[in-house]
């Protein structure tokens, strides 16, 4: 519960400075990069929660690491957390960020869950009817998962619209068994 608030606030404060200085986007993807690099090297986080090696050191190889690839304000909520030994809120900010940043944008994140990948017009077409239903622009990304079966699981924000095969075959599956009963 701490370390939700801690990341609420860390992403407010990062919101607010991205936005007097007109870099949402350009914080939003510094922050997706170094959340990217952070699941992927399993080394990366192991180093930067490691207490026997200074903050020096840490800001040296992040600074090695992504000169020039990222933007002074990621760099320096990353030394923040780093002075601060909060790195594990990292993605967790980034998920409060982008939240608030989509707000001011008129931007909803929509995930598609399916069980191959969806094609572009395909993509474009879902898009285009969750924008006019909610009246702003959709980014779709689409999410592979075979065992779904078929059919279409949307994720928007905390909501969940399960419309798979494998849902509608459990649901048949429970209404059988009961009414076998």
């Amino acid at each position: 519960m701490m370390e939700g608030l801690v990341a609420k606030r860390y992403a407010k404060a990062l919101f607010e400075v991205a936005k007097d200085k007109g870099l949402l986007d350009q914080v939003e993807q510094d922050l997706q990069l170094i959340v990217k690099i952070s699941r992927e090297t399993e080394d990366f986080m192991t180093f930067l929660r490691n207490p026997q090696i200074s903050g020096n050191v840490k800001k040296d190889i992040i600074d090695s690491a992504f000169k020039n690839n990222i933007s002074e304000i990621a760099q320096n909520l990353f030394y923040q957390l780093i002075d601060r030994n909060r790195v594990e809120v990292l993605e967790e900010i980034l998920y409060h960020y982008v939240k608030l940043a989509n707000e001011v944008r008129g931007i909803v994140d929509v995930v598609a869950i399916t069980a191959t990948p969806l094609d572009d017009a395909t993509t474009e077409k879902i898009a285009k009817s969750f924008s006019d239903k909610m009246g702003k622009k959709v980014r779709l990304k689409n999410s592979v998962d075979p065992t779904i079966l078929g059919g279409m699981v949307i994720r928007i924000g905390d909501r969940i619209y399960d419309g798979s095969i494998n849902t509608k075959l459990q649901v048949i599956k429970r209404s059988l068994t009961a009414s076998r009963v």
